[in-house]
């Protein structure tokens, strides 16, 4: 069984482990049932995860999944420059608008604005778009498992602590056995959606988690294309 571990440089108090960037077989490179991985997330001591498939809620208008696990709606939107998560939003966002433009929708539905793989100029990541708009109360994904390189992570942690923002952390799994290898501790006294969502807004998350080695990038590519 793989199991999670945490930098005990965080452990200054308890925390639940949630993965905020989730694909399953809705999003059109993805093949994972969703009934495989709220199994497979249980199994590795998640306490919860979003859903977070590209331009798509259908996981969240089709849920039939019975779980004690905290499931968190959200949606990857593809921007006209690079990729945002709506969390918290349970309703199909618009693709191929600008950042801007996508990030005051997600606002308008009470979701929180996660950037996923910020500097990961491979992954469609916004880079440097990201100064064109108000990023004062965004969230920086600051560990993503899916980066071919730690570098693209610590960019964006560097980013996220210059600049005071929020952090989450989040696998990108489009393979179930992926999904945790990234992850975001939030305090220990979330209960729901609304919890997490706050925890996130009032930046008392931190991203943890390590990268797929290449060998297994490579793996993926085939398994979830081909």
């Amino acid at each position: 069984m793989k199991k999670l571990v945490i930098n005990p440089k965080r452990l200054d108090k308890e925390y639940k482990l949630f993965d905020l960037h989730v694909h399953s077989f809705y999003s059109y490179d993805c093949k994972s049932n969703p009934k495989d991985i709220i199994k497979h997330a249980e199994k590795i001591g998640l306490n919860g995860l979003a859903i977070t498939d590209h331009n798509t809620v259908s996981f969240h208008k089709n849920k039939d999944v019975e779980t004690n696990l905290l499931i968190i709606p959200g949606i990857e939107i593809s921007t006209s420059n690079g990729h945002l998560i709506g969390l918290g939003v349970s309703e199909t966002i618009e693709k191929n608008k600008s950042v801007a433009e996508t990030i005051e929708i997600i606002r308008d539905y009470g979701g929180e604005i996660i950037v996923p793989h910020l500097f990961d100029f491979l992954r469609k990541g916004i880079g440097r778009k990201i100064a064109k708009v108000n990023f004062s109360d965004l969230a920086i994904e600051t560990v993503n498992a899916s980066c071919l390189t730690k570098l693209f992570n610590d960019k964006a942690r560097n980013f996220a602590e210059k600049n005071s923002l929020a952090q989450t952390g989040g696998s990108d799994s489009h393979r179930v056995k992926d999904l945790g290898l990234a992850y975001t501790l939030i305090p220990k006294d979330v209960e729901t959606v609304d919890d997490v969502l706050e925890s996130v807004r009032k930046k008392e998350t931190l991203g943890e988690g390590t990268i797929l080695s290449i060998y297994e990038k490579v793996i993926r590519s085939f398994q979830i294309h081909f």
